[in-house]
């Protein structure tokens, strides 16, 4: 199945994202790691206030790790900056209305990137925690994750 058909069938609630250089770049290294799910682990742990989260390249491919880091990277900018990515997926917007209530920080691994991610607020707590599920799935089923809403719980 084509990655782009289904999002003709979305309603985007805050902006499609732009086809400007800068979403594109993100999306292309999306779509790598997608492609590529099967050669990357996530391991989340659980902290009071949030999760911390440590993503590596089991291949130990370099260049897929630097996709990773790139990706994480653009990402955490895109959030900063409130320039919403899955606008048709109510988690990502729940996520992106309540940004500047969870503090975000990364750093990069030899093998891929550690990331923490903390709110004072229970109810953001349960968001963050939801949008790990999503990752999570991302990286167990690829595309097939990411073409339906967060969390994807396949049947």
């Amino acid at each position: 199945m084509e990655f782009t058909s289904f999002r003709k069938e979305k309603v985007f609630k805050r902006g499609r994202g732009g086809g400007d250089p800068q979403h594109l770049e993100d999306e292309a290294l999306f779509h790598e790691l997608l492609k590529r799910h099967e050669e990357i682990e996530r391991i989340t742990t659980i902290s009071d206030n949030g999760i911390e989260v440590k993503t590596i390249i089991t291949s130990g491919d370099l260049k897929l790790v630097k996709t990773l880091q790139d990706h994480a990277l653009g990402m955490k900018k895109r959030f900063d900056s409130g320039r919403a990515i899955r606008s048709w997926d109510p988690l990502f917007i729940e996520l992106f209305d309540h940004k500047d209530e969870i503090k975000l920080s990364a750093q990069m691994l030899e093998n891929g990137i550690k990331v923490s991610l903390s709110s004072e607020d229970p109810r953001i707590r349960d968001l963050i925690n939801r949008h790990d599920e999503t990752l999570h799935a991302f990286i167990r089923y690829g595309f097939e994750a990411a073409q339906h809403e967060s969390p994807y719980r396949p049947k």
